[in-house]
Parts: structure tokens; sequence; C-alpha cells
């Protein structure tokens, strides 16, 4: 498959998912996230909810050469209005050892939008993708892998430019077992322990902000 079709793939993806279905979510009882913690004012939050694909669009999204489990999908809504700027990046640790900062995208935000990031193979490379912009890295040399992803399913609440975390995506060889703790996204200071000990380490992070 040539490299240009799959970015075609990547768009139609992402336009599939921003308008072409419905989508059904529920909020969990407890477990917020708050990425600010603040006396309770929820007239003053915006809140940000991962959203899950049902079977149909699963199907579409694989028959187009997609995987529902490489997709980030996360809405966004009641942001206050003087955080009129989002920005979405990829913090990117190997072997325990924070690297660099991967894709960052900076874009002008309204009270309600969506962040969709995705990952996909091509060839030795890995494309990844937020809102239409992005990166191709070279791929880690094994001979077997294991790619773990988990997404935030708390809703975030936002009413401060303090960065908040939505996913984690880790890369191990065959023998790893690739634990992501669920504690990550309640204690972002985690630091050194399990999470950063696996091989590759990709967070997706974002924060709103006043410009």
């Amino acid at each position: 498959m040539s490299k240009s079709f799959k970015a075609l793939l990547t768009i139609l993806i992402i336009c599939l998912i921003t308008t072409g279905c419905s989508v059904k979510t529920e909020q969990p009882e407890n477990g917020v996230t708050d990425a600010a913690p603040k006396a309770d004012n929820s007239q003053e939050k915006g809140i940000i909810k991962v959203i899950e694909f049902d079977d149909s669009q699963k199907k579409i999204i694989r028959g187009i050469g997609g995987s529902p489990d490489d997709i980030f999908y996360f809405e966004y809504d009641g942001i206050p209005i003087e955080y009129n700027w989002l920005e979405v990046w990829i913090e990117y640790y190997e072997k325990g050892q924070k690297t660099s900062k991967l894709l960052s995208i900076n874009e002008g935000a309204a009270k309600d939008g969506s962040i969709i990031c995705r990952f996909e193979d091509i060839d030795n490379k890995t494309r990844i993708t937020i809102n239409g912009s992005s990166l191709l890295k070279e791929k880690p040399i094994m001979e077997q892998s294991v790619t773990t992803n988990k997404k935030n399913d708390s809703p975030i609440l936002c009413d401060s430019d303090t960065e908040f975390l939505l996913a984690v995506r880790v890369v191990d060889g065959g023998n790893s077992s690739a634990i992501i703790p669920d504690e990550i996204f309640t204690n972002q200071t985690i630091g050194d322990q399990d999470l950063y000990q696996n091989d590759y380490v990709y967070l997706v992070k974002g924060r709103f902000y006043s410009k």
C-alpha cells in the first residue's frame, strides 16, 4: 500500500470520526480527573471526555485499513472563553529516559471541539497524527513487539492552563509485560517507576491556554 494512499486513509478516518457517525458516550459516576484541583464549580470548568467507537464505526474504520485501538478520540465542551488556544503534543520516553517532545500542535480552541490522535505503522516508520497534522518517526528495531494503549476514561475538568494526560502508548520487546499503571492519569508525578521502565513510551498530553 502506497504512502499517499495511507495518508488518504488517515484523512478519511478523521472525517469519519468527526462528521460521519453519531457517537454514544457514558459519563462515569466517579473517578473524575481534575487537571487543576480547585473549589468545585462546574459552571466555570470545561470538560474533556473520551469517545468510544460503536461496532459499526469500528467496522468502517477497519474496512478502510485503520485500527480503532490506535485512535484516541476525545471531545471537549464548556472551555472557559479566556482559554482560546489548545496545544496537544506527544511526550516520548525511550528505555526510561525522556528523549524529546515529538509532534506538537497549537490551534485556536472554541468552547467545544475534538482531539484526535492516531498511530499507524508505515513500513519501517510510525506515523503520528494529531488533528490532521502528522509526523513520521523511525520504528524501533525489534524482532517482536507488544503494543499496549490506554486512554483516560475519566472526564477531565479544565479551568486553567494546567496540562492534562489523554492517553498512553507503550511499545516493548516481545517478552515484556508493557505495564501501564492505572494511577498514571490521577498521579502524573509517577517519575521513573513502572511505566517508564518500558522500552518506548508515548504520552499524549494537552493544555488549554490564553493568547
